[in-house]
């Protein structure tokens, strides 16, 4: 196994098969890398953990300011790249998968984005160096999330490395949460109980200054959530998995967190119907992810060329 530093530039995606892994020498970031070797075994080939480093911008000095000392950009990356072998060293001990470390240049985000769009599986840690201790979900992760073409695994500091036997997957018949259906049953390996949640929310909706709408389509939508799993499911071949079905009248945030009590993970669709068309990560996706304390996926709907359809299309929701 490889625990060779290389640029961003200079390492191509040599496998079909690709994690990545964003560290910056955070806990919480091994805890993610943790994770991610914990897991890779059958599902990736190749595991590329990915620093990030970018010059610091300073303010134009005033005119009686001394001129301002030049930053050596080569001790900042020197310093990511040591950080880049010392986790791909930590994570080569135990990965069944060969490692590689890689540098890029850049903002974190965009650097951790560009790595991994080639890649099966993003893998950040909630928070990184720059989190505040009160804050569960950082910057970075969270652009991360919002953005990614591809899956995203976001996971909590502290969390529980262990085996994935219980995932709870959230589903609104939207393409982007039937997207993450399909990703959990390839995930999941046999012996693992997939929990399929659909939360229905007969909450009134304001429609005017003094008229509302009461959903009351529930029986279709349940009728609807059966007859879209078992299109998913029958897809698969029985690899002695367990499907459990959920259709639940509530709120879908607090339902589904409640949900995740006793769950290894929870995968959600990066948007879901009660998206905004310009809002590329969902409302009730982006409260999971600040407040479950479990390793959450997020998992995008694919654009499909042939149509032109956008995941980001209003006219998806």
């Amino acid at each position: 196994m490889s625990s060779e530093a290389h640029t961003e530039e200079g390492l191509a995606a040599s496998t079909h098969r690709l994690w990545v892994v964003g560290v910056d020498g955070s806990s919480c970031a091994r805890d993610a890398l943790d994770w991610a070797t914990n897991h890779v075994a059958d599902r990736g080939d190749a595991l590329h953990v990915v620093t990030a480093w970018q010059t610091p911008l300073n303010g134009s000095p005033g005119l009686a300011a001394p001129m301002a000392v030049p930053i050596d950009d080569s001790t900042l990356a020197d310093a990511a790249a040591t950080t880049a072998e010392e986790e791909a060293k930590h994570a080569a001990e135990s990965s069944p998968v060969p490692v590689h470390a890689v540098v890029a240049h850049g903002s974190a985000s965009p650097a951790l984005l560009e790595a991994g769009k080639e890649a099966e599986l993003l893998v950040v840690g909630s928070r990184g160096r720059g989190g505040f201790g009160r804050l569960l979900l950082g910057s970075t992760s969270t652009q991360c999330a919002t953005h990614a073409t591809m899956p995203i695994a976001v996971i909590p500091h502290d969390t529980t490395i262990t085996t994935t036997t219980g995932i709870v997957v959230a589903i609104d018949g939207s393409p982007n949460s039937l997207s993450a259906l399909e990703w959990v049953l390839g995930f999941a390996r046999p012996g693992t109980t997939i929990t399929v949640i659909w939360v229905w929310d007969a909450t009134p909706l304001a429609v005017g200054a003094d008229e509302f709408f009461f959903p009351d389509a529930s029986a279709t939508a349940e009728t609807r959530f059966h007859h879209l799993i078992d299109e998913v499911v029958q897809s698969r071949p029985d690899n002695d998995i367990t499907i459990e079905r959920s259709f639940v009248h509530g709120r879908p945030r607090s339902t589904i967190a409640d949900a995740c009590t006793g769950a290894d993970m929870l995968v959600l669709g990066a948007r879901g119907h009660g998206a905004v068309g310009s809002a590329l990560l969902g409302s009730v996706s982006t409260w999971l992810l600040h407040h479950v304390e479990i390793p959450v996926v997020v998992v995008p709907h694919p654009v499909d060329e042939s149509d032109g359809n956008d995941p980001a299309d209003p006219a998806d929701d």
